[in-house]
């Protein structure tokens, strides 16, 4: 049995077999839908796995980071940490600058993937939450790069509101106190040809937990979220469509030896299968 209907475009319906229960030990046919689920509003949306879509999603249970991440550390690495917190209720990735105050070679915490991602798929998107325990003497950057090891993709040039684009290809959310104006900012750089850059209007708040969203098309144009609202405008040429990526997390501290940590309650990460 196969009886499908189309709802918006997509089939849904019902198909062959079930799971018994002992109210009803007759089989009973499953709700398919060939497009696949998806769940939460606009601007914050998980797509479940399906044949039709690659899914990542961390909500840092249990005591040991996933196999999936990989921690890099800058030369302070006697400070600089992610690791999951003890006792975080509902799971907890807590990341910890280093505290040299030689900026962020010494003081940088990553996290990076395999380089298993690309926006000429199609869906490519990033969804983490977060929070920061100061925003101060602060850099943060929450996208996709092009390499697994330490790099701070995008940071300020420490020149008004300029950038330094460390990465041949990314795109992200970017915090880095440096700035004239210290605002999250959406950045993005395609061949080493940088995106125009947009100020988000929206400054992070210590010890407060935000969303951030960013949503990339099959000709690498980005769309960025806050909190399911959209901020800013689409970024054109926000990075190299073919071009493979990993996702990425990252904190430091820029100058001062006190360090400080952000916390990550999850992260979500999807793309179209080729």
């Amino acid at each position: 049995m196969r009886i499908l209907n189309s709802l918006v475009s997509s089939l849904v319906g019902l198909g062959n077999g079930g799971v018994p229960t002992s109210s009803a030990p007759a089989l009973k046919p499953p709700f398919i839908s060939v497009g696949g689920f998806v769940s939460g509003g606009h601007g914050s949306q998980f797509y479940l796995p399906h044949p039709k879509k690659v899914v990542f999603f961390d909500d840092f249970l249990g005591d040991v980071v996933a196999d999936q991440w990989n921690l890099v550390e800058g030369t302070d690495s006697s400070t600089t940490d992610a690791s999951i917190l003890a006792g975080g209720i509902g799971g907890i990735l807590r990341f910890t600058s280093g505290d040299a105050g030689t900026g962020l070679a010494a003081d940088l915490a990553q996290m990076t993937q395999a380089l298993q991602w690309q926006a000429s798929n199609g869906g490519l998107e990033i969804e983490v939450s977060l929070s920061l325990s100061r925003i101060t003497n602060a850099y943060c950057f929450v996208g996709f790069t092009d390499v697994v090891t330490l790099e701070a993709p995008i940071i300020s040039a420490a020149s008004a509101d300029t950038f330094t684009t460390n990465a041949t290809d990314a795109v992200g959310w970017m915090f880095d106190t440096r700035m004239s104006t210290d605002n999250w900012w959406l950045t993005g750089v395609a061949n080493d040809t940088d995106a125009t850059h947009q100020n988000s209007g929206y400054a992070p708040v210590a010890d407060t937990k935000e969303v951030l969203r960013v949503e990339v098309t099959k000709a690498g144009a980005a769309t960025f979220f806050r909190n399911g609202i959209q901020v800013g405008t689409v970024m054109t040429g926000a990075l190299t469509p073919a071009t493979d990526l990993t996702p990425t997390i990252a904190l430091g501290n820029t100058s001062g030896t006190s360090s400080f940590t952000m916390d990550v309650d999850y992260a979500y990460v999807a793309m179209d299968r080729s």
